[in-house]
């Protein structure tokens, strides 16, 4: 599910390595993750596609919360909403940093 991704570039045979602990860097910062990689306008992309993520989960969990009713349920939708969109968030944050990478010229390893 988490993919590695390896980057080099061409000309100065410098390489960038996007493992799980970009995942969960990616997760927990988000936009500061993709500007920290360099990307500006795609930061200003991810904080964008932080807050749906952000508004999807807030009505997901309210729409368990009432739709089920259940005090179990409403308590593993308190802990499994937030994780889930930490998730999105860092598989979008990733995917942002790799088309980054890829159109600034640098070339997808194996």
């Amino acid at each position: 599910m988490l993919t590695t991704y390896r980057f080099d570039h061409p000309e100065t045979d410098a390489s960038k390595t996007l493992d799980v602990r970009a995942y969960i860097y990616a997760s927990l910062f988000g936009p500061v993750y993709v500007l920290a990689n360099g990307f500006p306008v795609l930061a200003l992309q991810m904080v964008l596609i932080s807050a749906v993520i952000f508004i999807g989960a807030f009505i997901g969990f309210g729409f368990v919360d009432w739709f089920l009713g259940s005090e179990l349920i409403t308590i593993i939708a308190l802990i499994g909403v937030p994780i889930a969109a930490l998730g999105a968030q860092g598989i979008a944050a990733i995917e942002l940093v790799r088309r980054g990478y890829l159109r600034s010229g640098w070339r997808e390893g194996y």
